[in-house]
Formats: structure tokens, C-alpha cells, sequence
């Protein structure tokens, strides 16, 4: 069996799409030979990597229960808590803290932090969801082999992470500017790894015979009526802007054997509660993968049987 490589890039809650693409590896009875992730990307490839199929870790995904709870924008909630933020940040920064009030869970993991001279969001309760549902807290302990991509900061470059602990490279892997507070590792302070390689098959490509990068930096829609956005929006879709420039680049230098990128037009970085819609709307990219991986593995068989017959001539 040819060796398989997997990439799952950053994204945000589009990257909760990423859980499809693992269920069509599992029921084609295919074990990526090592993962490569960052942000979201390596959240989902860490729980992958330590074991879980993906239809447990889409399990996991309703223990948190944050799309099925009622929506009703007529629900009373303080905005108290949010007011200096809602000065800082306009109103789409208190839009998203007051709708997660309503979700007991996915308030604890965000873990809002209004006050923090470096970010939104501590992380610290996201910290502890890794804590209490991976399996695993080591890399060393991983079924399959993972790299994490994260920015130093300072040096401004990736820093790839596969040996030591898991949690930490995650966080660190996941801290989008101004929303997550950065990490400090070994004097490094640490940054989203999206900042300079979001979809990082590149450092995996050496490892394996069919590489396969899930691309999920998404679409926007271009308003019928042009408008600057709000405070929050420019800052993240600029961030976007960004990561989708390094990949286009990337793409240039080389590419992945199978690159699937979903639309998830109009998905926000923060749109969790778009969860079951997000898992949804990746049908056709779903089969898309299923039809490649078949193709892929056939050709790369009969170049194979080619090879042999030549040796023996």
C-alpha cells in the first residue's frame, strides 16, 4: 500500500469540514502514514493522529452541543460584560460573546477575555477541552506521526513541531493574532501558524507517495453594494487575505497530489455555531476526494508494477 500523507489546513470553523474528509479515509480503510496541520487544522489532526476515527471525533463535536441549542435572537442577555469591548471592537465582537453566553460549553472554551492587553481570548478553556478529550498528550504517544506548524513571532518564520508535548504546539498552532493570546515555548513567542504556512504539505511531501492537502480558507461574497467592514472583519479577512497569498504561492513551487478545496462561502472564522451547515456543505468535495484517492492509488500502482517489470529486464 502506498504510503498516504494528509494536510489539513487552517480556518477556523470551516476547518469542523476537515471530520468529512477523515470519515472518507476510514470507510476506504486508509491510514494516512503522517498528518500535517496548523490551527484548526491540527486540532482535528491531533485528535486523527492520537487514534479516533472520525466519526468519533465528530461525536465529540456534539458532546459540545453548540448548533442544536435555540437560536432565538429574542433571548435576553446582559451586555454588561461586553461593553468595553463593544467600544473597542464595535459590535461584532460583542454579537459573537453574547451569542456563545447561550452555549454553556463553547463560553468555557473560548474563554473570553475582554481585558487582556494581547488578545480577546486567554485560550485557557480551550486548553482544558485538549486536556479532558484528547486521548493522548504527547506526540510520541500519537498512532500516526503529526507535524504542527506554528509563527515565531519574532523571527518571523514556521516553527514545525512532532516531538514533545501536544497541547502546547496546538495553542500555539491555533493563537490567531489578536483573538488567541500567543504561546511561549522555549523562548519563543508563538503566533497562528496560518501567518506562514496554512496549508503545510510541503514539509510532509518527502514522507509520502500521495499527498492530499484539504485547503479550507473558504470564500466571501462580494457585496451587491460596496462597504468598508466593520473593525472585526477587516482584521480577520485581511488575516485570510494573507494565508490564501503563502498558498497560491506554495502552489506555485508545488503541489499537493490531491488538492480539494471546499467553498464555504461566507463562513466566518468564528461561525461555530454554523457547525452541522459547515459539515454539510462539503458533500460533493466529499466524493471529490473519494474519486481522486482512487485514481491516485491505481495510477501510482501501475507505475509500480512498471518499475518492477523494468528491474527484472
Amino acid at each position: 500500500m502506498k504510503k498516504i500523507g494528509l494536510t489539513l489546513g487552517g480556518g477556523g470553523a470551516r476547518g469542523i469540514c476537515h471530520i468529512e474528509f477523515l470519515k472518507v479515509l476510514d470507510e476506504m480503510n486508509l491510514k494516512p502514514s503522517i498528518i500535517s496541520g496548523t490551527s484548526i487544522g491540527a486540532i482535528i489532526g491531533a485528535f486523527y493522529a492520537s487514534g479516533l476515527s472520525g466519526k468519533e471525533i465528530n461525536d465529540i463535536l456534539d458532546t459540545i452541543d453548540i448548533s442544536k441549542k435555540s437560536t432565538n435572537k429574542g433571548i435576553p442577555l446582559s451586555r454588561k460584560e461586553g461593553h468595553k469591548l463593544e467600544k473597542l471592537v464595535e459590535e461584532k465582537i460583542t454579537d459573537i460573546k453574547e451569542y456563545y453566553k447561550k452555549f454553556d460549553h463553547i463560553h468555557k472554551m473560548i474563554n473570553i477575555s475582554f481585558f487582556k492587553n494581547t488578545s480577546f481570548l486567554s485560550g485557557k478553556g480551550i486548553e482544558k477541552f485538549f486536556e479532558e478529550n484528547l486521548p493522548v498528550k504527547t506526540f510520541e504517544e500519537l498512532k500516526i506521526p503529526l507535524k504542527i506548524v506554528a509563527t515565531d513571532y519574532w523571527k518571523q518564520k514556521q516553527v514545525i513541531f512532532n516531538t514533545g508535548d501536544l497541547i502546547p504546539a496546538i495553542r500555539a498552532s491555533m493563537s490567531i493574532p489578536a483573538v488567541f493570546e500567543p504561546v511561549i515555548i522555549d523562548d519563543m513567542v508563538l503566533i497562528d501558524g496560518g501567518i506562514t504556512n496554512n496549508l503545510p504539505y510541503d514539509i510532509i511531501q518527502d514522507e509520502c507517495d500521495i499527498t492530499i492537502a484539504i485547503d479550507v480558507s473558504g470564500n466571501l461574497s462580494i457585496p451587491k453594494k460596496v462597504k468598508a467592514p466593520n473593525l472585526f472583519d477587516n482584521i480577520m479577512n485581511s488575516f485570510e487575505i494573507l494565508q490564501d497569498s503563502v498558498i497560491k504561492y506554495q502552489m506555485k513551487i508545488k503541489t499537493p497530489d490531491i488538492y480539494i478545496k471546499p467553498e464555504l462561502k461566507d463562513v466566518g472564522i468564528l461561525d461555530f455555531h454554523k457547525a452541522y451547515e459547515i459539515l454539510g456543505s462539503v458533500k460533493y468535495d466529499v466524493v471529490q476526494l473519494r474519486k481522486e484517492l482512487e485514481e491516485k492509488i491505481q495510477k501510482k500502482s501501475r507505475i509500480m508494477e512498471l518499475k518492477d517489470k523494468i528491474k527484472r529486464l
